[in-house]
């Protein structure tokens, strides 16, 4: 029987991004059979006296709630691997010396830390288990010698079940959802919008970037904001849309890539690793790179234009490739896996001489 199992990870909600991180307490649902206990960072700010603070609260709140309880873990799972991995090595030391590590990467805890440190190589070396969530990102990893495997974040199961509407059902021509910022390509969304005149376009979510879509709202009354809305309403959202739009500088992979494919909406993205390991041109959306930012943008709106443009058969064929793709990144499958790997992990430490 597997034994007691901890979920941790540093990405809770915050006021500028309600559902940040929804993707992991999605997956406690799911593993909800295995009774898992789970902790995430409270009272997230953008603050800067809570930005300085933040890992010395999280680590004392964990230390007292984990460390010092009479319940011992044997499996930890920790999601977005630096720092929050000393928070999983602390109770290894003090609690449970036998405990197993499992690290979830999700992207900026391999992006923003190269090259690596010291501590963080060191971190990293006392990991059983790696997951990334794309292969692109495994690449990335400064080691390849880990026992790894590639296992996204996993969509919501009520995209499991979706109808895709034919284009002449859709009143949205171009969707975004996501964080607005500058790594998503906010700038390029408003310098996309006067390429696109006549066209309806959504964007859905929170960030800093807000203000400045507001005032290209009142320049090109055809952008609509919306705020973040949970999974039932952007099921709706993506049904609604002809074309998904991904305009990331980094992705790891990019779960509403996913879920707008699930509803058979294709996608145009510039080129990730996020976007490399599920968009394929001509079959579920186009992939855009270019070397100049004018250049990118008039691609990307290039290639909207066609999407919007294709025959009614053309455009079901690329709906039904695109709810293929995103089929075996349904959360059920994933908790699957997950299973099987701390079934994995438990019975190696069973069978492990003492």
């Amino acid at each position: 029987m597997l034994q007691r199992l901890l979920i941790l990870t540093n990405m809770g909600p915050k006021p500028s991004a309600p559902f940040q991180g929804v993707f992991v307490r999605n997956q406690v649902a799911a593993l909800a059979a295995l009774q898992p206990a789970y902790f995430q960072m409270e009272w997230q700010s953008d603050r800067m006296p809570w930005r300085l603070l933040r890992y010395p609260i999280f680590w004392l709140q964990f230390v007292w709630r984990f460390v010092f309880s009479a319940q011992k873990f044997d499996i930890l799972h920790v999601h977005f691997f630096y720092p929050t991995i000393w928070l999983a090595l602390t109770y290894r030391y003090l609690r449970n010396p036998k405990a197993k590590i499992v690290v979830t990467c999700h992207g900026t805890d391999i992006y923003a830390y190269q090259p690596e440190s010291r501590w963080y190589k060191a971190a990293a070396a006392r990991v059983d288990q790696w997951i990334f969530v794309s292969e692109q990102l495994r690449q990335r990893f400064f080691r390849h010698d880990l026992r790894a495997e590639v296992l996204p974040a996993g969509i919501h199961a009520v995209f499991g079940t979706v109808k895709a509407l034919p284009s002449t059902d859709k009143d949205i021509d171009v969707l975004y959802v996501g964080t607005l910022d500058f790594n998503k390509g906010m700038d390029r969304l408003i310098a996309l919008l006067p390429l696109l005149a006549g066209k309806k376009v959504v964007v859905i979510g929170h960030g800093s970037w807000h203000d400045k879509l507001q005032a290209a709202a009142s320049q090109y009354p055809q952008l609509q904001l919306v705020a973040a809305q949970d999974a039932e309403q952007l099921k709706d959202y993506y049904q609604r849309s002809r074309v998904f739009v991904s305009l990331s500088r980094n992705e790891s992979f990019g779960l509403v890539m996913t879920e707008a494919m699930a509803c058979g909406t294709p996608v145009v993205a510039t080129v990730t690793d996020g976007s490399s390991m599920q968009v394929r041109d001509s079959e579920n959306g186009y992939l855009v790179s270019a070397e100049t930012e004018p250049a990118l943008v008039s691609r990307l709106a290039e290639k909207i234009q066609l999407l919007l443009s294709l025959p009614a058969a053309d455009y079901q064929r690329l709906q039904q490739s695109c709810q293929t793709s995103a089929e075996p990144y349904l959360l059920d499958k994933i908790a699957d896996r997950l299973t099987a790997i701390y079934q994995q992990l438990d019975t190696a430490a069973v069978a492990s001489p003492e």
